[in-house]
């Protein structure tokens, strides 16, 4: 049982301080531990080119990231590698460190476990035996804790985003930790209440993993959400049925005052569209296929046009 901490905060600084008493715990129940620090590691962003979905798609290729010279394939490997995650970040505006959007970024598309499955079912049906396809590993359900610190109540979007992270590889999250107001680095040391927590959190991981993945209990604080416990719930009050859906998870559902108290609402057949379920991730790429990457019927048109954007206004630039 291997288990991966990712801190994105700064060396020895509150995050990393949680991330390594979550290690503790996890390594106390007999589990090898490791520890990344994302500022430590050089990661381009993601150009969007979709190399990765075609790859997958068209080819039941590995939908390997075509970005080079960069540290990558090093996170890549590390948490292919592991059984369990633990991440955490520092709040800053609301949000995780930029560094864990970029590590987002490329491990969408071309993680993703419905579309990797895709590729190995295009493998097996027509008998393509030649080039590399998707990572035996990437078909590993992991658990993950998610914990961000922040020195206010400023952290809206804190939680949401790290989950954002197990997405693509359908990880299990079965801990969510926020701790707020220790903006001082190191402070977080003094908050037994705190280092308490965290260690808990890395226990629960490790148990998580000595168990069968469909036994997986989650243990922190209820959200709005009934499956991935989030409280970033969108109002689109353009769907009569489906007013309400989850930021994080997608599900549609209602909202309601029962006893004083707001409650999500989700009707159990819904369920199957959430994008943390196999079900809903299929779906998209359903939509993918045959909506966003299927050409518009005047794509011949398409070179002539964009010639009016070509020529138009030159990049400023830093001078050299």
């Amino acid at each position: 049982m291997k288990i991966l901490g990712i801190s994105c905060g700064r060396k020895m600084g509150n995050t990393e301080i949680l991330v390594k008493e979550a290690l503790m715990g996890a390594e106390e129940m007999g589990a090898e531990v490791e520890l990344v620090r994302l500022q430590d590691l050089n990661l381009k962003p993601c150009t969007g080119c979709n190399a990765c979905v075609v790859s997958l798609f068209e080819k039941g290729g590995s939908g390997d990231c075509i970005i080079k010279n960069d540290d990558f394939k090093f996170i890549d490997e590390k948490i292919l590698e592991c059984d369990g995650i633990i991440i955490g970040s520092p709040i800053y505006e609301k949000s995780p460190s930029g560094q864990l959007k970029i590590l987002n970024d490329r491990m969408g598309p071309s993680h993703d476990m419905a579309m990797r499955m895709i590729a190995k079912k295009i493998r097996e049906e027509k008998n393509i035996t030649t080039g590399i396809g998707p990572d035996e590993r990437s078909f590993k359900i992991r658990a993950a804790s998610l914990i961000a610190v922040g020195g206010s109540e400023w952290d809206n979007l804190a939680l949401p985003m790290l989950h954002l992270f197990t997405l693509s590889m359908q990880m299990e999250v079965v801990d969510k930790m926020l701790v707020n107001w220790v903006a001082l680095p190191g402070m977080v040391a003094l908050k037994d209440d705190a280092l308490e927590r965290a260690r808990k959190s890395g226990l629960h991981v490790a148990e998580t993993l000595m168990k069968p993945i469909e036994e997986a209990k989650y243990i922190g604080e209820e959200g709005m959400c009934p499956l991935c416990h989030s409280k970033l719930i969108e109002v689109r009050n353009d769907d009569n049925n489906y007013p309400t859906v989850c930021g994080i998870c997608g599900v549609k559902g209602t909202l309601n005052v029962v006893d004083g108290k707001v409650k999500f609402e989700v009707k159990e057949e819904d369920k199957a569209h959430s994008h943390i379920r196999l079900s809903g991730k299929f779906e998209h790429c359903d939509e993918l296929k045959n909506v966003s990457l299927k050409p518009a019927p005047n794509v011949h048109e398409l070179p002539q046009r964009l010639e009016k954007y070509k020529n138009y206004l030159t990049y400023s630039k830093p001078v050299l």
